[in-house]
């Protein structure tokens, strides 16, 4: 496989389930080149599903570690140590993590912290998102899509964000809860403005086969149509598995490399070799 690489991973440190070392297995079994890590930075929100201080301080430490022996030993993937902020995290602890980390993937979960004491997020509880929808937005579910879309536009253009993370995540579970109508033309409308919005924060799209690995969807986020305006507006993308178990570090990514095809592109960035963050390569 051309691509051989993965910046969005998650390990024991956060909600993963493999360690790095087994993470690192498997991306040298696979002939990875470059393997990223991003698990969930501190949110003092909902402490039970990012790192803690101390957490995101042990991983980082361990990761460094980790780098260093792979730069050192000829054959081994790159490693690059990097966090996934939500993008309801402060600004400040944003550009602390910026100064402390190699990359960040800047992905929205959360719609709001605080109701019915806990957070509500787009990818969690369906139940949870439609009580809410109900009871806040009148059960307006484009209302809600408008709300995620709003947050993540504001996240990405207000961070110096190198991976753009899930940018549709808010489909998770449109088709199998029947939320929304993800092929509506209100939806698409909600989905293409958004986009175009957060172009300008010069972030790298990600084809994130997540979902795929996990069972809650068929298909890549984001969808071809979103993709192929990416392209017309001239960005990047990547590929990703979102990984949360070494043994589907490469998962979906036929799938995803047919449809960044598909959607016309030709080439990707993928995590550098060397020192440079992102080299390209054909797909």
């Amino acid at each position: 496989m051309n691509f051989a690489s993965c910046a969005h991973s998650h390990t024991t440190y956060c909600d993963g389930k493999s360690t790095p070392e087994e993470m690192l297995a498997a991306a040298r079994e696979l002939g990875f080149v470059s393997l990223g890590f991003s698990g969930h930075a501190y949110q003092a929100f909902d402490p039970d599903y990012s790192m803690s201080l101390e957490t995101q301080q042990q991983y980082k430490t361990h990761l460094r570690q980790l780098q260093r022996q792979c730069f050192d030993t000829k054959g081994s993937p790159r490693i690059w140590v990097g966090l996934e902020e939500d993008g309801l995290a402060p600004h400040g602890q944003r550009m602390r993590n910026r100064q402390d980390f190699d990359y960040i993937v800047v992905s929205t979960h959360y719609l709001t912290t605080d109701f019915e004491g806990r957070s509500v997020y787009v990818d969690g509880e369906p139940q949870l998102l439609r009580r809410y929808v109900d009871k806040v937005l009148d059960g307006d579910m484009l209302a809600m899509v408008r709300q995620y879309y709003d947050l993540h536009v504001a996240a990405l253009l207000s961070a110096k964000v190198d991976i753009i993370g899930h940018f549709d995540l808010v489909r998770k579970f449109a088709i199998s809860h029947q939320l929304f109508d993800e092929t509506s033309p209100a939806y698409r409308h909600l989905a293409l403005d958004a986009l175009e919005r957060a172009f300008p924060c010069g972030g790298v799209l990600e084809i994130n086969t997540g979902a795929m690995a996990r069972g809650r969807r068929e298909d890549p986020y984001p969808t071809q149509e979103l993709l192929g305006a990416w392209r017309e507006m001239g960005g990047n993308i990547t590929i990703t598995s979102d990984c949360h178990e070494a043994s589907k570090l490469d998962y979906g990514y036929d799938a995803a490399i047919q449809l960044a095809k598909n959607s016309g592109f030709t080439k990707a960035l993928r995590l550098g070799r060397k020192r440079e963050l992102f080299e390209e390569v054909d797909l």
